[in-house]
């Protein structure tokens, strides 16, 4: 019976502190559940915020996040393994979703380190504990997906922004500013109407429709339209 208690107590301290990463980043949060899904991702910012603030305002997607769980694009190959191993060894019922970039593998000439990446969460991700997430080129592709079906490739950032911005500019405080620099700096990211207008009038679950179509075209036309996973985070959330 100690040693449960020692458990259940060393558990609920574990959740305590991500709640409080959340938190200061938005006092709206809410306590989430030992059973809500962790996120890491290549991406520092612009998912971070994202899904800090969804967390935050929605009842229905609930989040584990930290701060060290979001870092360099390019070494995520070396860091997932390291966080998806410290989640799994105090949750064993955890699931993670992996979220990065595919562009930056294609562009850095990663391909290989990647491969060797998939397989060494073979068992994780057949079990369903890991969902890899990735889209492309780039996380911003998701983020356009909230607003239309992009039929097609979009090799780079640059490619999707000038489709993105139009749509998502205006949800800034400052939408004078280039669509990178405020999707890149975390004082323009901090302010959560962008992510709130973003799950206005069903857009989220708008995006998980059209990504399903995204990836379906993908797998038929390999290397002829452009996608992202991340769909798979609230498509399974409850």
């Amino acid at each position: 019976m100690k040693s449960r208690e020692l458990k259940d107590i060393e558990q609920e301290r574990y959740f305590a502190t991500i709640q409080q990463e959340a938190e200061e980043f938005d006092e709206g949060t809410r306590e989430m559940s030992p059973l809500a899904p962790f996120i890491i991702s290549g991406g520092k910012n612009t998912e971070r915020f994202y899904f800090i603030h969804v967390n935050a305002l929605s009842d229905k997607y609930k989040f584990n996040i930290k701060p060290e769980y979001f870092g360099d694009e390019s070494a995520y190959t070396e860091a997932f393994p390291g966080r998806i191993h410290e989640i799994l060894t105090k949750n064993n019922d955890a699931r993670i979703f992996c979220v990065f970039d595919m562009d930056a593998v294609l562009k850095q000439d990663q391909m290989e380190k990647h491969n060797e990446f998939i397989e060494s969460l073979k068992h994780e991700i057949e079990s369903g504990q890991v969902t890899i997430c990735d889209s492309m080129p780039s996380f911003e592709f998701w983020l356009l997906l909230h607003f239309v079906d992009h039929e097609g490739l979009l090799k780079n950032y640059s490619q999707v922004s000038n489709i993105l911005a139009p749509h998502i500019k205006p949800y800034f405080l400052d939408s004078t500013k280039g669509l990178k620099q405020l999707l890149k700096q975390e004082k323009h990211l901090k302010d959560s109407q962008w992510v709130k207008r973003l799950m206005d009038e069903g857009r989220i679950e708008q995006a998980v429709d059209r990504a399903k179509v995204c990836l379906e075209r993908a797998i038929r036309k390999e290397g002829e339209q452009s996608y992202s996973k991340v769909f798979h985070i609230f498509n399974t959330t409850t």
